[in-house]
């Protein structure tokens, strides 16, 4: 009887200490991201970037931008070479691109050229008309050295109607 109590405490010490673990997280910046998404407004615009690092100089669409073509793709230029497998349009959030209104995720694909220096995003359908999205590249995304972004960034545009 003792042994089986004994090994009821040691499985519950161990969920406890899981729980600890998940509840902690895994060490992302993820508050930024959270807050990055839902913020409305305070967003740093590619080439904006003041901080001393590795940044996001350029865009194809500056912030504000409208009437896009539903078939467009998103671009992102960086001061340095890039690691293509820390910018992906999943759960490390480091490129991705929302509707506005509601943060809904559009899926898409993204690819760094020959000198992982620009990321394209290319949406896997055309985007809806007259919409506006935003496109966040967080500091998530690492260099090729590992050097974290030293700003998140945030643009948003409007398709055609």
């Amino acid at each position: 009887m003792k042994k089986i109590k004994a090994q009821q405490v040691y499985v519950l010490f161990i969920m406890l200490i899981l729980s600890v673990f998940l509840i902690a997280g895994c060490g992302t910046d993820s508050g930024d991201v959270a807050n990055l998404i839902d913020a409305d407004s305070g967003s740093v615009n590619p080439g904006t970037c003041t901080k001393d690092g590795p940044k996001v100089t350029s865009s194809n669409l500056t912030d504000g931008s409208t009437h896009v073509p539903i078939d467009t793709v998103i671009q992102a230029t960086f001061s340095e070479a890039m690691n293509p497998d820390m910018i992906e349009p999943d759960d490390t959030l480091t490129f991705t691109l929302r509707v506005h209104d509601t943060k809904q995720p559009v899926n898409g694909k993204v690819i760094m050229d020959v000198t992982h220096m620009i990321a394209t995003f290319t949406p896997d359908d055309h985007l809806d008309r007259d919409t506006e999205y935003t496109a966040t590249i967080t500091k998530n995304a690492e260099t090729t050295g590992g050097a974290s972004l030293s700003c998140s960034y945030r643009w948003s545009f409007t398709t055609e109607p």
